[in-house]
């Protein structure tokens, strides 16, 4: 049948017999040559295109993978298409592969709606392990530690807090969309921390900064035809030119703010995030001279790009689940304030200093984010060698993730796991319990989120203002509703609430 096939192609005989022989030898190695791995069980899928209907079903898929951990264990190995994942529903298999085998999993699985979105994987996020890569995260860290910390950080967090309050205060007793004052709070402090600016909520660009946001989310969760099928590459559907077309926006945005600042750009006096990477960028290229041709404007604009939006995504809907679960439990809102009301002095505003004294209030953020994970399948980890995983061998390259849900909302970890319950994180004296590898929103190893020990202050800072200066509550006669929107993703649904100031 094959030979049909051939003669019917307008080659020389010599070419068919070529290539005959390459088909014969490629499926012969396939099927008898190609190394057999003992990979984990999973499901059984539909040929090309993997378990993809389970994906987009009714049934959110972090829920699907915690049903099959209880039919083929912690780890299942499920198909994207013709793409392998090995799936970890569990602490210990997370602890194996990103902490005790940390570098064979340090690899970040190549996409290619990524690798357009990074213009060719120039950032930190999706970047796989390299040395520009190393360099990259090096330096970003030290540019958040010294714009994000400590005083800093309360200095950022206090003039965004301000303008919001003060609009907060405007809106007392009507209903408000809370996610766009939230969306301003968050964005704010890290317009001023990259920048040095900030937006006013009515702002044209800001407003069309949280409608990106929004429809990014929306469309990201259940992923991309063209990271699967790369034929469509060549012709993208209408949802990848839209997000394409999203990110391209706002990259522009990004990129003029950096030119700006390397065009103005002066060692005595540098101001923000964008100033610190040029600053950097230099000092290293006194040593040595290469590393401008390593580490490249663009690959400083898709860094400045990663804090911002990922710093204000996960930040953002971390805050507005936090909200909306203490409008849900009162109770527990007034806990809160009770703890705020007795270690802040009457007259005085929270500090970071305050934080060791308010466990409680630190306990509700990590029940929040226990419950709420806002990435609950974290980001595409790939193996960098041949490896293992308990029993299982696991080949190189494949790629491998982490169902944060599932850790979240384990029964064996977490008693009613469904259940809003901050006491749960404390010890027997009242203090934050020590985290542990069930309480996983950061991840852990060395792909862990570069800006967890900001963003738990951070935030702890944004909610305990927030509380000392008001009680959020339903409008009569309504509800929140708490249910996550996409099957994929873990996004909070608009919902009106009132604001009302505290005397």
């Amino acid at each position: 049948m094959l030979e049909t096939y051939l003669k019917q192609i307008p080659l020389s005989l010599t070419t068919q017999a070529l290539l005959l022989g390459l088909t014969v030898g490629l499926v012969t190695y396939y099927i008898f040559g190609k190394k057999k791995y003992k990979l984990p069980p999973g499901p059984w899928c539909l040929p090309l295109l993997g378990n993809i209907l389970a994906m987009n079903s009714s049934v959110p898929f972090y829920r699907t993978l915690l049903d099959w951990k209880k039919k083929y264990g912690p780890a299942v190995t499920i198909y994207m298409g013709p793409v392998r994942c090995i799936m970890l529903n569990d602490a210990d298999t997370v602890n194996e592969a990103f902490v005790k085998k940390g570098a064979d999993y340090a690899g970040r699985f190549p996409m290619y709606s990524m690798e357009v979105l990074t213009e060719g994987y120039k950032d930190i996020v999706f970047a796989d392990v390299s040395p520009a890569w190393k360099h990259l995260r090096k330096i970003a860290l030290q540019g958040l530690r010294q714009y994000l910390y400590g005083s800093k950080l309360e200095e950022k967090v206090f003039d965004s807090a301000s303008k919001v309050m003060r609009r907060l205060k405007e809106e007392e007793g009507k209903p408000i969309d809370i996610q766009k004052y939230i969306g301003l709070l968050v964005c704010n402090l890290l317009h001023g921390v990259c920048f040095n600016k900030s937006f006013d909520i009515d702002d044209k660009f800001f407003l069309k900064l949280l409608d990106m946001f929004e429809k990014s989310n929306s469309e990201f969760g259940s992923g991309f035809w063209e990271d699967i099928i790369p034929p469509l590459r060549k012709c993208p559907t209408g949802k990848f030119k839209r997000i394409m077309k999203l990110f391209a926006d706002f990259l522009d945005f990004i990129r003029n703010e950096f030119e700006t600042h390397k065009a103005n750009f002066s060692e005595d006096d540098m101001k923000d995030f964008a100033d610190y990477l040029i600053h950097a960028r230099r000092q290293a290229a006194i040593e040595d001279p290469e590393i401008e041709n390593v580490i490249t404007d663009v690959h400083l604009v898709q860094t400045c790009s990663d804090i911002f939006s990922a710093g204000i995504d996960t930040t953002r809907q971390t805050m507005i689940w936090t909200i909306m679960l203490l409008v849900t439990h009162p109770e527990i809102q007034k806990k809160v304030q009770a703890e705020l009301d007795q270690v802040i002095n009457a007259g005085q505003a929270p500090t970071l200093k305050d934080r060791e004294r308010m466990p409680y209030t630190e306990a509700v953020l990590h029940e929040s984010m226990r419950l709420c994970p806002v990435v609950p399948l974290g980001l595409p980890h790939a193996t960098r060698c041949d490896t293992t995983l308990g029993e299982y061998e696991i080949p190189k390259g494949t790629m491998v993730m982490v169902n944060h849900w599932a850790l979240h909302n384990d029964p064996e970890t977490w008693k009613d796991p469904e259940i809003f319950r901050p006491e749960r994180l404390l010890d027997a004296d009242g203090k934050l319990a020590p985290k542990t590898m069930s309480w996983l929103p950061f991840s852990a190893g060395r792909r862990n989120c570069l800006g967890e020990t900001i963003a738990r202050p951070e935030m702890h800072l944004m909610l305990a203002i927030l509380l000392r200066n008001f009680t959020f509550r339903c409008p009569d006669g309504k509800t929140i509703d708490m249910t996550p929107d996409g099957s994929l993703t873990f996004l909070p649904r608009k919902s009106e609430m009132i604001v009302e100031e505290r005397k």
